[in-house]
């Protein structure tokens, strides 16, 4: 590394002397640079044509001045964003440059720096912020749902949530979310910015793209800048907000009082006749026949959830100094009819300043306070069990207290009351977050050389409270202590980034070096304590109000830290021939191996700079591209080589008791023999690609092939003969697929007209899991009656159970049927017609074991995208279209039959589908199968299509100016639907369920409906 940098020294200083001793032999031009409108352009690129070592940037009013050799005739101008112009020398140039039409001249962030967009060897996505802004949500992922193509993201509909994201498959047991890097910091969401705030968003996805990260970059990487002003730009004021109101879709329909009065007496048990009987005799009806009939979804669901989000942006700068300064403020209210809300303050500030004319300095922040209220989710997942049979409050129920709600236990049932259960609710989070980051950047050598050194840092606090007050809702739900839980936890990470650039060319010939290294540090802390009696008011929840116990107390902790060294490389031959090559070296504290090293290199070829492509008229850019690299994901456990001492709550006890006291608190250990060598997991990948536009720059495009393997991915592997299980190193995998974008625009008369869409596909397979045959995992408490199962050969994580492939319809068919008749021959309770049945994978005639297959993966095998835009005269209107296919959910509302039969609702289609007689159906069982054990196995009834297409949003937008003879104003008005409609055979609230693929009824996703105004001044 340091010879490198010796190398480099030398070579700049012998050009150094050479452009010295030639400067006698020169000559000084002058000029300035405008656009089409004559307003400056500043930081344009102004190099002699047949030398570009010779040259220079404007300044911030368009000027430059500029010595070049007396032989010299021409000079190339070039800035981003604007046609290349080539112009003759003379004593006053003056230059009007035209808006380019291409996108190939974007500049695109990539780790460490910038890229033209027609210069990448990788498969950098960006997106477009203004598209951004047309969603009405209170995170940035959220707002960029199915515009990205290889990026998955799932959301939630709790207010304040992060989404799950998920980019070019899963390769990990462990932590699956991409690194963040925010402004130069890594951060591990970006939940706390606000969508105004940000400037630019790029995904590297690839392992060209992203090995500049390291042990950080085998999920992929999000890079954000956020808003930052120009030089010699008036102040700018621009308000952009929102009101809408979120209103519940997709609602699930249960089964009505009187369907599951039929449902239940159709089960022909004496618990089912007394549930009715006793709603009739208590609720009110005859007989048999209950008038009750509760709408549990109807009675916790509000009707409509207010968002509102409002934004003051300012930028501006004069010749030497740039700033911005943004105030935003969001509130999201849930729509349980409970305590549930999301409220969000962002102060950003940005302010940098040209000191000298070869060192600028810098500061950025963000600054967020926000106020969470979480909704208890198990009150969703008791909507879809409690019967309709008894009402939210009861009159009679004199023990409830204090507020009078019904018991299900007066009809002869164990089910909760959802509505009580969100009403004592209070769970809170108030968070403070600060990211602050300064630099400097000196340049020497005209501009060739740059040296930025970077201090960022984050600092965040959370105080958690959840309180459970003392309450009664009658027999057997006496709650006799109220519980105060209080969590404090803090997070303070630092990063100090130097980096050295060096950027030349000589002829055709262009290049880039950059040499860096990184200094990083992470704490995280948490600290808990519970208490019992605290008083019910928020003024006391203090744990020293009530009544602490030994064991209601913890605090836990890591402190990680690590050093990198990185360089890049890049060159171009004629704008034709593109390399990139990346390598960095990453030291961590977590593990016994303490580097690991990431390679990549990435080629490409633009082919419509070769001569043979000159006559065509068809293709205006096209671009070969190819790539290979190495990554790293230490999102696993720390290193755990060695025997280690495990102490805490888990292995002490509580020994006597005095009476006024809860006994003697007595520390406790245990020693875990079991270890082994861990270490970060590294995912190789290489791509192939092609970038293009056609047709005048009408059609634009990408299509990329990638395949990426996951080698020693971390799981706690089961030891024989024990109950023990090891965590290490221990399987592969295999994520492959394309990724695939379209673009179209153009204008037919005053019509302007944009369609474009993206689709991605995925196929993941397990490839080694260390020995072991298979694997098998799950939800917890259904881990045992709905597995999940890995096996080589096979996606991770595939649901485990036999195919259902119909119901029974007679007894002939019964006897008939090999697997039938002998499960008849033996079993207590027999097959009947009415019950599932269930295919014979191995020919034996006997349902085994051997019979158990894939029942369907979480993992959608494809995600897509498409867009439709129009503009006429002032007038705008889009719609954006978002869904996923070849994916499964395992519905375990409905699974939850599994195990109580009798003790649950159904939803309506269920009940309305019941098998009741031949012919009826043959796609749901019997009510009288529901609780036979036949019945009670897992299998692909309860797997169901996670296929959707939603209209993810609706825009319809109005431009005007107001006081244009004076300081003019410019105005946009819109009207927005979000998520307004969704297409699905899913029985469910929504198909968007994270983890592994288990719906026990998720926060549901809303539509919204909003209004806006954007007033720039």
């Amino acid at each position: 590394m340091k010879r490198k940098l010796y190398l480099s020294t030398l070579i700049t200083s012998l050009l150094f002397v050479i452009h010295l001793t030639t400067q006698a032999q020169n000559r000084t031009l002058k000029g300035r640079v405008l656009d089409d409108k004559g307003s400056p352009i500043p930081g344009a690129a102004i190099r002699v044509k047949n030398n570009p070592t010779v040259g220079t940037v404007t300044s911030g009013e368009g000027t430059f001045s500029l010595s070049v050799p007396s032989s010299a005739d021409s000079l190339r101008i070039t800035v981003l964003s604007f046609k290349e112009q080539i112009v003759a020398i003379s004593d006053d140039i003056e230059v009007r440059l035209l808006p380019s039409e291409t996108q190939m001249d974007e500049v695109v962030i990539v780790g460490y720096g910038s890229q033209r967009k027609g210069d990448l060897t990788a498969p950098i996505s960006t997106v477009n912020t203004e598209d951004m802004l047309k969603r009405t949500t209170a995170g940035p992922m959220d707002a960029i749902q199915g515009s990205v193509p290889g990026v998955q993201i799932v959301s939630s509909g709790a207010p304040g949530s992060n989404p799950l994201v998920r980019i070019r498959g899963i390769g990990s047991f462990n932590n699956t979310d991409p690194l963040y890097v925010v402004d130069g910091m890594f951060v591990g969401d970006i939940n706390f910015l606000n969508p105004n705030d940000i400037a630019e968003i790029s995904v590297l996805k690839d392992a060209s793209g992203a090995a500049i990260y390291g042990v950080r970059a085998a999920n992929g990487v999000v890079l954000i800048t956020t808003k930052k002003g120009k030089l010699n730009m008036k102040t700018r004021v621009t308000y952009n907000g929102y009101v809408g109101m979120q209103v519940p879709t997709n609602v699930l329909k249960m089964a009505n009082g009187a369907q599951y009065t039929s449902f239940s007496l159709q089960r022909k048990t004496a618990q089912d006749s007394a549930t009715a009987m006793l709603s009739s005799q208590r609720f009110g009806g005859s007989g048999v026949a209950p008038t009750t009939n509760t709408d549990w979804y109807g009675e916790l669901l509000r009707s409509q959830a207010l968002i509102t989000n409002h934004g003051i942006d300012l930028q501006g700068g004069s010749d030497k100094v740039t700033y911005s300064f943004g105030f935003n403020y969001t509130y999201q209210n849930g729509i349980m009819e409970t305590k549930n809300d999301f409220k969000r303050y962002n102060i950003r500030l940005q302010v940098e300043a040209n000191a000298f004319s070869w060192l600028k300095v810098g500061f950025t922040s963000t600054l967020t306070n926000a106020t969470t209220f979480y909704a208890p989710n198990v009150a969703f997942s008791q909507a879809y069990s409690s019967s309709p049979l008894f009402p939210v409050y009861d009159e009679q129920n004199v023990n409830a207290s204090p507020v009078k709600f019904a018991n299900a236990s007066f009809i002869g049932r164990e089910d909760a009351n959802p509505v009580a259960t969100a009403y004592y609710n209070y769970d809170r989070l108030k968070n403070f977050q600060v990211l602050p980051a300064v630099y400097a950047e000196a340049s020497f050598w005209n501009n060739k050389i740059t040296f930025r050194s970077q201090f960022s840092q984050l600092y965040s606090s959370g105080h958690r409270v959840n309180y459970s007050p003392e309450r009664n809702l009658g027999p057997g739900t006496q709650v006799t202590k109220s519980n105060l839980r209080s969590t404090q936890e803090r997070v303070t990470n630092y990063i100090l980034d130097n980096l050295l650039t060096y950027k030349d060319g000589i002829g055709s010939h262009h290049w880039s070096i950059l040499l860096g290294q990184s200094t990083r540090e992470e704490r995280w802390r948490q600290t808990w304590v519970s208490a019992d009696d605290v008083p019910n008011v928020e003024e006391s929840w203090y744990a020293g109000r009530g009544t602490r116990t030994a064991s209601g107390y913890d605090e836990d902790g890591y402190r990680n830290a690590g050093i990198s060294y990185f360089t890049r490389a890049t060159y171009d031959f004629d704008n034709k021939y593109l390399l990139t090559a990346t390598f960095r070296a990453d030291g961590s504290s977590k593990y016994q191996t303490k580097w690991g090293y990431f390679p990549s290199v990435g080629l490409g070829w633009v082919l419509t700079n070769e001569n043979f492509m000159k006559s065509q008229r068809i293709f205006d850019f096209v671009k070969l591209r190819g790539s290979w690299g190495k990554l790293g994901n230490d999102g696993v456990s720390a290193n755990g080589a060695y025997a280690k001492v495990l102490g805490g709550n888990p292995n002490s006890a509580i020994f006597g008791s005095t009476g006024t006291s809860d006994g003697q608190y007595l520390q406790g250990y245990t020693v875990d023999r079991n270890f082994t060598d861990i270490t970060w997991e590294v995912v190789t990948e290489w791509d192939g690609g092609i970038d293009f536009e056609a047709l005048n720059r009408r059609l634009q495009g990408s299509v990329d092939y990638y395949h990426r393997t996951t080698n020693g991915s971390a799981f706690n592997k089961p030891l024989a003969y024990s109950y023990s299980s090891v965590y290490g190193n221990w399987a592969d995998m295999v994520n492959s697929g394309f990724d695939v974008s379209l673009n179209w625009k153009d204008k037919i008369g005053k019509l302007s007209y944009q369609i474009g869409g993206n689709f991605s596909t995925l196929k993941n397979r397990v490839t080694n899991l260390g020995s072991l045959p298979s694997s098998t995992s799950g939800f917890p408490e259904w881990m045992a009656e709905f597995p999940n199962r890995i096996v080589v050969g096979q996606p991770i994580n595939y649901f485990y159970g036999y195919e259902f492939i119909g119901i029974y319809q007679t007894q002939d068919e019964i006897n008939k049927d090999p697997i039938a008749s002998k499960y008849n021959s033996t079993a207590v309770s027999k097959i009947q017609p009415g019950f599932p049945k269930y295919k014979d994978q191995d020919g034996d005639g006997e349902l085994t074991n051997a019979d158990r297959v894939n029942i369907g993966n979480y993992i959608p095998t494809l995600n897509y995208g498409f867009n439709l835009g129009l503009q006429y005269a002032n007038v705008d209107f889009s719609i954006f279209f978002q869904g996923v296919s070849g994916n499964k959910i395992l519905n375990l509302n409905r699974g939850k039959l599994y195990k109580a039969s009798t003790s649950l609702n159904i939803d309506e289609e269920f009940a309305s589908n019941l098998w009741t007689g031949p012919g009826s159906t043959n796609a749901y069982p019997s009510a009288n199968a529901l609780r036979d054990s036949w019945f009670k196995v897992s299998n692909s009834f309860f797997t169901e299509s996670g296929a959707y297409l939603r209209i993810q949003n609706i825009q319809l937008g109005y431009n005007f100016k107001l006081n244009q003879n004076k300081a003019p104003i410019n105005m946009r008005v819109f009207a927005t639907a979000d998520r307004p409609f969704i297409f699905t055979k899913y029985n469910g609230f929504t198909p968007e369920v994270t983890g592994v693929g288990y719906d026990v009824n998720v926060y549901p996703v809303s539509a919204t409906y909003s209004f806006g105004v954007r007033a720039t001044f």
